[in-house]
């Protein structure tokens, strides 16, 4: 009789394993399709979980008529009944009103402050990656806080780079080798503030020499280009 029962055991096993498939797919946001990292995706039945990657592709273990469930801090929890494996877009809602860490909360920290925020979040957001690509993050224990922590930790490195550039990239420099000032000036860094990985690499002349060769781009714009810079610095695009 025992048998008997492992063997049904291994074959029900077997056929459940057999109908499984991986299920592959892009996670993004509803009003402005951009992809989104780091969104939590369950399969409801065996409970495997994985995260989006950087660019919010994903892809999970999951049998026909199975169920998976996509949730990330600010946006609506959704469901996807799989009935094909035909590479999916899934698009998230954003909850009106969710703000995850207000813009005016980062720039007002001092630098000790942000380095001890990014410290936090880092070690609240960490993740464990298997070599079946299944990831077991600390909200397996501590709920939303890590999710959260992991969505704040981009933000903050963000602001720290960007600190880090106009601390070097500063109005006072660009004006001692331009005649840019008021809104000029103010477009000028929108369009050509410089990257985090050139600023660390640079040094004072090359940092010059990139600024008054960004002038000379920037007086080659029309101004209706001039006020797509506006435009662009208003939007955040």
């Amino acid at each position: 009789m025992k048998k008997l029962f492992l063997l049904i055991s291994l074959v029900l096993v077997s056929v459940f394993f057999a109908q499984a498939q991986t299920y592959k797919g892009v996670v993004m946001e509803l009003d402005s399709s951009k992809p989104i990292a780091q969104v939590e995706i369950s399969n409801l039945t065996t409970h495997q979980r994985v995260e989006t990657n950087s660019s919010g592709e994903f892809s999970i273990d999951v049998a026909l008529n199975g169920l998976i469930s996509f949730s990330y801090p600010g946006f609506r929890v959704d469901t996807l009944l799989i009935t094909d494996y035909e590479f999916k877009r899934v698009y998230l809602t954003p909850i009106p009103g969710f703000n995850i860490l207000e813009d005016v909360e980062i720039t007002e920290l001092s630098d000790l402050q942000l380095d001890q925020q990014i410290q936090i979040a880092q070690q609240e957001g960490e993740s464990v990656q298997f070599n079946n690509n299944i990831s077991i993050s600390p909200s397996r224990l501590f709920g939303s806080k890590a999710r959260t922590a992991r969505a704040r930790y981009p933000l903050l490195i963000a602001e720290r780079e960007s600190r880090v550039i106009m601390a070097k990239f500063t109005p006072a420099l660009i004006t001692s080798l331009t005649p840019l000032q008021g809104e000029d000036l103010d477009r000028f860094i929108v369009k050509y503030k410089p990257t985090y990985a050139f600023i660390t690499k640079s040094d004072e002349e090359q940092i010059r020499l990139y600024i008054m060769d960004s002038y000379k781009k920037y007086k080659g714009l029309t101004p209706e280009e001039r006020d797509a810079i506006a435009l662009e610095a208003t939007t955040g695009e």
